[in-house]
């Protein structure tokens, strides 16, 4: 059924443990055990690791060691990342057929502009996160998250909602009630000094920051400071910017 357009519609595009997720590809008697990847076949340190072994209290950063100790049966994957940024490259070019105002926002993030072909989908932001799914998965083997909102870090955080391979969809209307009670640093660009900062206004959920003034976040810090304020607010005004290059290396954690 067709529904009214949105003045934005954004989407962020999440892969699921990323590495770990290539590596349970690329080796099918892993898929549904518990993955460890690491620094290279001698590392000793995780830098990230499959859901199944999260379950488990392993975490990135822990050292092999201790995750072998919590989880004996744990996997040990060295890190390859010709093969992670290979398979990026190819869910990056895949989502340019959903929308081509693309994002490339880290070597498992992109963000999509899909205000102006909202009408191939029917307006329907579900039928869309469906089709970037997959999109996703024809492309690479792989699930992933969405998220689908009006502006860029109110879908950021929607992504994150439900992990792995979730669609979480936070309407315009819908932004402010949804955000309320989200601690403010739960918002991409809110760090923990940031929140140290609001805290004195007593400012800790996303739902308090329209009780501070502005100009207190543009005194503080600027302009990225009165973006803060309307990040927290679902007002993000930020643009999808397609000039960004895809990573030429790959962090820690994914």
């Amino acid at each position: 059924m067709t529904q009214d357009p949105w003045q934005r519609m954004i989407a962020l595009v999440d892969m699921n443990a990323f590495f770990a997720s290539v590596e349970q590809r690329d080796n099918p008697y892993w898929r549904g055990r518990p993955v460890a990847v690491t620094n290279g076949r001698q590392g000793s340190c995780i830098i990230t690791c499959s859901y199944e072994a999260r379950a488990f209290g392993i975490r990135t950063g822990m050292r092999l060691k201790d995750g072998l100790e919590k989880c004996p049966e744990l996997i040990q994957a060295p890190t390859r990342p010709n093969r992670y940024a290979d398979t990026s490259r190819a869910i990056m070019a895949s989502l340019e057929d959903i929308s081509p105002d693309i994002e490339v926002f880290s070597v498992d993030e992109a963000f999509l502009d899909l205000s102006h072909c909202q009408a191939l989908y029917e307006h329907n932001p579900e039928r869309v996160g469906n089709a970037i799914k997959q999109k996703v998965f024809e492309a690479s083997g792989l699930l992933c998250s969405v998220g689908v909102s009006g502006d860029r870090s109110t879908a950021k955080w929607a992504a994150k909602q439900q992990k792995p391979n979730g669609l979480t969809i936070v309407p315009p209307d819908e932004v402010a009630e949804r955000l309320a009670d989200v601690p403010v640093t739960d918002l991409c660009g809110i760090n923990k000094g940031v929140g140290k900062f609001l805290a004195q206004y007593g400012v800790y959920r996303c739902g308090e920051m329209a009780k501070l003034p502005i100009s207190v976040m543009g005194r503080r810090y600027g302009n990225p400071g009165k973006k803060l304020w309307l990040m927290a607010q679902g007002l993000d005004p930020s643009s999808i910017n397609g000039e960004v290059a895809a990573p030429k290396s790959l962090g820690h954690g994914k």
